[in-house]
């Protein structure tokens, strides 16, 4: 199977229209017919529905395109890392963070770095763990702070770089405020904010089995916020107490305050994750400035 029958095709399932796609490939029809016609004869199936109006993908074309933008998208960065490597400009790193990590120790880690190695080009995003797997894993992103509770990050490097416990913030007009820490009873018939399951399912899960166990009336879990800021923001506005990690208080409104948790709830882990295989000066030199790992 030759990478540009591949490319090809990826062009037609994009546009679904040959003259279009061929336009775009620089082509003309003749050959990208050609092309798709030997690849689905490779394959054994149809990769799309051809009408006299129309061109669709068929079911077998819809599971082959993402496997394909995959190989592309793998084989663009490594033309893009030798390229780098001929001029020199191997200096690039891409970063992926979550919320806690951006919150407590990497501003101090990248601001070190800028100092000590102003060279080092840093291009961040702030992503949710299974994006950051993603990228990690077809080369998009060369590190990535995470959490990944319940993920096995297979073919990857990890380092435990920071870790902290979770607090219950509420308004200081809230029921429980008067409390000096808070046990599960407490949390009955209560709304509790949490982050919308789809961040995180595993940790979601994790904590609403801990949290509703053996109450004789479970609380409410509201999962409207995305994002710790979100969350203190609905708890600012009324809507109830939320599980956080500690560092989330930080710049937290006036009228919210929180306190612990007399709950065994698990510690929230952030590491530093890489790809085995990235052998990149730049990310050897950035690992360099990490904490060292918790223990």
């Amino acid at each position: 199977m030759e990478l540009t029958s591949i490319r090809y095709f990826v062009a037609l399932a994009h546009e679904l229209h040959f003259r279009k796609a061929a336009e775009k490939l620089h082509i003309t029809q003749a050959p990208l017919s050609s092309a798709i016609k030997k690849l689905e004869d490779e394959l054994g199936t149809p990769l799309f529905t051809r009408t006299s109006r129309s061109v669709q993908l068929s079911e077998a074309g819809k599971i082959f395109l993402p496997e394909c933008e995959h190989i592309l998208a793998r084989t663009q960065t490594a033309i893009s890392k030798i390229n780098d490597f001929i001029s020199g400009n191997s200096c690039k790193l891409r970063i992926g963070y979550n919320e806690p990590a951006i919150n407590t120790f990497l501003p101090q880690v990248l601001a070190g770095i800028r100092k000590s190695e102003p060279e080092l080009q840093l291009e961040l995003q702030e992503l949710e763990t299974g994006q950051q797997q993603k990228l990690l894993e077809n080369g998009t992103l060369d590190i990535g702070f995470m959490r990944p509770f319940g993920r096995e990050p297979a073919g990857l490097s990890t380092r435990l770089v920071f870790q902290e416990n979770y607090l219950l913030a509420m308004r200081k007009d809230h029921l429980l405020a008067s409390l000096e820490s808070v046990k599960k009873e407490d949390l009955a018939g209560q709304q509790i904010i949490l982050f919308a399951r789809e961040v995180n399912p595993a940790v979601y899960d994790h904590l609403v089995a801990i949290l509703s166990s053996d109450l004789p009336e479970l609380p409410y879990f509201r999962q409207d916020a995305r994002n710790k800021s979100s969350m203190l923001a609905m708890v600012h506005a009324g809507f109830g107490a939320a599980v956080i990690p500690a560092s989330c208080m930080h710049g937290a409104p006036d009228e919210v305050i929180s306190r612990p948790l007399d709950i065994p709830l698990p510690p929230v882990n952030i590491m530093a994750v890489w790809e085995k295989n990235n052998h990149s000066a730049a990310l050897k030199r950035f690992l360099k400035h990490l904490p060292p790992e918790k223990r």
